[in-house]
């Protein structure tokens, strides 16, 4: 008999031919370490891939033992919690109380939501919420130098840079030498991973966190006889939200947190080289306003309000962030794990991605993951009714918007819970708009750069060439087959001197031309009732 949920699926046996797998995610951020040794199998990974050991890259003994900036690939929640201490953060200096940290939250969500493997990254502890005494300037300086700068030793293992080279601090990133990646760049080296998420910038471009609004209690229930039983305390049972609110951004610190957005694509876009992960998502929790930098309940015009460095272009340009390749996540949401920290809510990325990576597992990465429900969401914040959701945004630089959720991927209440009621991304283009379709290039972009990588080595010519088509080719049909593409002909792929130039035919290169044609999924129905007295009397 099926249970809430629990839920069982059919895992297909494995078939030849390229990969399309597209729910796998990579995760960057502030976490604590517990203090149990790294496994012997997980040492021995690190060592092959060049992470530990003495390679020219590896990590120091005492960073590889604190899993500091060294991907780690877990396949669990429950593997992921023997690691990492995703509650080993404190509200302020001193205090003993445990408070879950922004990345620890992220990745039990991905997880709860169906989520089957992630790779972590951690650049150092999650700082206190709060310090007593500091003022706002020192603490955006303190979070801020957790973007771009490093500070590892080999005695102390402290922290890395999640964002390398942000603002032209550190270390530039380059894509061919693996010694500069670090944080969000190692998404450059994990070539499974489709989706990347930073679940503490939001927290690292706000100020220093105000007191949440005292929510009164409701009054306990009718005294009444009840069987004897255990006793519990109702603070074990229900851990109290701690008395600050969840980050909320200013003008300022919108800014700083759409300059580091778009740091992390062109990180992916890896400009002056071959290799890149212009097939990756960025899926990102958009944080909500501070009083004065706009209205919560309007997310785009918030959005589009935002100048990134002053200039009057707007933030959802495509300049900036209007790309298919970043989703926003929104509203923030309520969740169990979540019950001790401020105000008891955490981003959406981390829900967002575990319900992408369901519904691609499911039905195909190319397929919509609108309409899944949110499991262990008790509440979003704020909540969007219909009226918030119809608002989009005029047609302008910004790219305009049909309604709220034609940007944005977003949670709303639904008839059995909260659902996901959009699965978009913030591409100014309204082609590149649908998440599916955006997942569906980078399954065909990842597949390409799969035969790539087996075939480097082989000598260019016909037999190459007609390898490539059929391979290529056997993706393309499988999709086709699974209701990707719609018309005819669905797709074509080329290979062959029409592709090329003699300068790349002399220089060894391969170039492979694929065309199709997506089918967008349906985003939005309207339903027009037209209501009218019946007459009365006869005619």
């Amino acid at each position: 008999m099926p249970r809430p949920g629990v839920f069982f699926s059919h895992l297909p046996a494995p078939g030849a031919g390229l990969s399309a797998r597209a729910d796998v995610a990579l995760f960057a951020g502030l976490l604590a370490r517990r203090e149990a040794p790294v496994p012997e199998a997980l040492l021995a990974l690190l060592e092959e891939a060049g992470w530990a050991g003495a390679g020219p890259f590896a990590r120091g003994p005492a960073a590889v033992e604190a899993l500091l900036d060294c991907p780690v690939p877990v396949e669990s929640w429950d593997a992921f919690d023997a690691l990492f201490d995703w509650r080993g953060r404190t509200a302020s200096p001193g205090d003993a109380r445990p408070v879950p940290s922004p990345m620890g939250l992220a990745v039990r969500s991905f997880f709860a939501q169906g989520g089957r493997k992630a790779w972590i990254v951690r650049t150092g502890d999650p700082l206190p919420v709060v310090v007593p005494g500091e003022d706002a300037a020192a603490h955006r300086l303190v979070r801020r130098r957790r973007l771009s700068l490093a500070a590892i030793d080999e005695l102390t293992a402290e922290f890395a840079p999640l964002l390398p080279g942000f603002e032209g601090i550190g270390m530039p990133v380059s894509a061919q030498d693996p010694g500069t990646w670090r944080g969000a760049a190692h998404l450059l080296g994990i070539d499974e991973a489709a989706m990347l998420l930073l679940p503490d910038l939001p927290e690292l471009c706000a100020g220093p966190p105000a007191p949440a609004a005292v929510i009164p209690a409701p009054p306990p229930p009718p005294e009444a006889f009840r069987p004897c039983g255990p006793l519990v305390s109702e603070e074990a049972a229900t851990p109290a939200p701690l008395p600050l609110e969840a980050p909320r951004l200013d003008a300022d610190g919108f800014a700083t947190w759409a300059r580091a957005l778009r740091h992390a694509l062109a990180l992916a876009e890896a400009p002056g080289g071959a290799h890149h992960r212009r097939d990756a998502i960025l899926v990102a929790s958009l944080p909500r306003p501070a009083p004065g930098a706009g209205d919560p309940l309007a997310p785009l015009e918030v959005l589009a309000a935002v100048e990134p460095i002053g200039d009057g272009t707007s933030a959802l340009s495509e300049s900036w962030l209007g790309s298919r390749r970043l989703q926003l996540a929104y509203p923030w949401v309520a969740t169990p794990g979540a019950a001790s920290g401020p105000e008891g809510l955490e981003g959406a990325e981390g829900i967002a991605a575990g319900l992408i990576a369901r519904s691609a597992l499911a039905l195909g990465a190319h397929r919509s993951a609108a309409g899944r429900e949110a499991l262990q969401a008790s509440r979003l914040s704020p909540e969007l009714g219909s009226g918030e959701l119809a608002r989009g945004l005029a047609p302008g630089a910004a790219g305009g918007a049909d309604w709220a959720g034609d940007r944005l991927t977003l949670l709303a209440r639904g008839t059995s819970g909260f659902k996901l009621v959009s699965d978009a991304t913030a591409a100014v283009a309204r082609e590149g708009r649908a998440g599916g379709v955006s997942r569906l290039i980078g399954v065909i972009e990842r597949a390409a750069r799969e035969l790539g990588h087996d075939h480097l080595f082989e000598p260019s010519g016909e037999a190459l060439w007609a390898e490539t088509r059929a391979a290529l080719g056997s993706l393309m049909e499988r999709l086709r087959e699974a209701g990707a593409f719609a018309g005819a002909p669905a797709w074509t792929v080329r290979c062959g001197r029409e592709t090329m130039t003699q300068a790349d035919l002399d220089q060894g290169r391969v170039i492979a031309e694929v065309t199709f044609r997506a089918a967008q999924p349906i985003q939005q129905v309207t339903v027009s009732l037209a209501l009218s007295r019946a007459r009365e009397g006869l005619v």
